[in-house]
């Protein structure tokens, strides 16, 4: 059922809670119109504190959606500049359709569990993906699903001896090994990058294990499956163990909202307190085109 929401300066939003303990849908609001700074501020105040947000049915050109996004912020231009929009490169095409030969978007949808930029040394806050074409099974099910999860719910779930010990370490992140993942989740035979001059352009970067959100000031557990790749200061053998403990902790069934797409869906997720992958269930003619817009962060802290 709708809830009705009170948010700051007496505004108030018809919202719907998605499920496992974040998220919010936001009813009745038109992301194609020039928002009123009271109804914008009420929903960057419920992005910050729920992590994922959730617009069904949006219209929006490239200029509209651009427009609403650049609203959280300055927007990044993704390093595989193959893949965004000529008249609008804030916009990168995630799809799997091939047209004339040569594919539309990066096929790579996020198969692994990351967190958009963690590789950087400022991180993305947060993203922002329009639903252009979703792919259905032959029962007309939708396919393509997007899972997430609460990093600052993992880690209030960390036992209090697990929370001293990882308080002041540091992990390695970085976009290489992601993208090789991503490549065999989604069965692409070649490596995605070769030219070393554009893997030397994205070095690896260190982050502290647990960061602060720069926003609502909760603690979150800042290592991802997709991105990290070690704890400084471990052997490799211990490194590893515990990085796939704390993956596993981050990602409990129990604690993961599943997205089901349809078209036209805005959906936009905060990258500090947020997890996310795809679900990579279908292949041509199966078709899935999405718009992506990504907006800047500050250094991890």
């Amino acid at each position: 059922m709708a809830a009705v929401l009170e948010q700051q300066e007496g505004r108030s939003l018809r919202v719907r809670e998605l499920g496992a303990g974040f998220g919010a849908e936001i009813l009745g609001v038109d992301l194609s119109s020039d928002l009123d700074d009271e109804t914008f501020r009420a929903i960057e105040r419920l992005y910050d504190e729920c992590g994922v947000l959730l617009f069904r049915d949006q219209h929006l050109s490239d200029e509209q959606f651009v427009r609403f996004s650049r609203r959280f912020g300055e927007l990044e231009t993704h390093a595989m500049r193959e893949f965004v929009k000529p008249d609008h490169p804030e916009i990168f095409i995630l799809s799997n359709i091939v047209e004339n030969g040569k594919p539309v978007g990066n096929k790579d949808a996020g198969g692994t569990w990351h967190t958009d930029l963690s590789y950087m040394k400022a991180p993305s806050r947060g993203s922002i993906l329009y639903a252009i074409e979703i792919p259905h099974d032959d029962d007309g099910q939708a396919l393509g699903a997007t899972c997430f999860a609460s990093s600052s719910q993992a880690y209030e779930r960390l036992p209090e001896p697990l929370r001293v010990r990882l308080s002041g370490m540091k992990a390695v992140h970085g976009l290489w090994e992601r993208h090789e993942k991503d490549r065999i989740a989604a069965g692409q035979p070649e490596r995605i990058i070769r030219d070393p001059a554009r893997r030397a352009a994205v070095p690896d970067v260190v982050h502290p294990v647990i960061r602060q959100h720069p926003k609502t000031g909760r603690k979150c557990l800042y290592v991802n499956e997709g991105q990290t790749t070690r704890i400084e200061g471990l052997d490799p053998v211990e490194s590893q163990r515990l990085l796939d403990e704390l993956f596993a902790h981050s990602v409990d069934p129990a604690q993961v909202y599943t997205h089901r797409w349809q078209v036209r869906d805005v959906v936009m997720w905060d990258n500090c307190s947020m997890l996310h992958r795809a679900v990579i269930d279908y292949r041509l003619p199966q078709r899935r085109r999405m718009h992506r817009t990504t907006i800047r962060g500050t250094e991890v802290f």
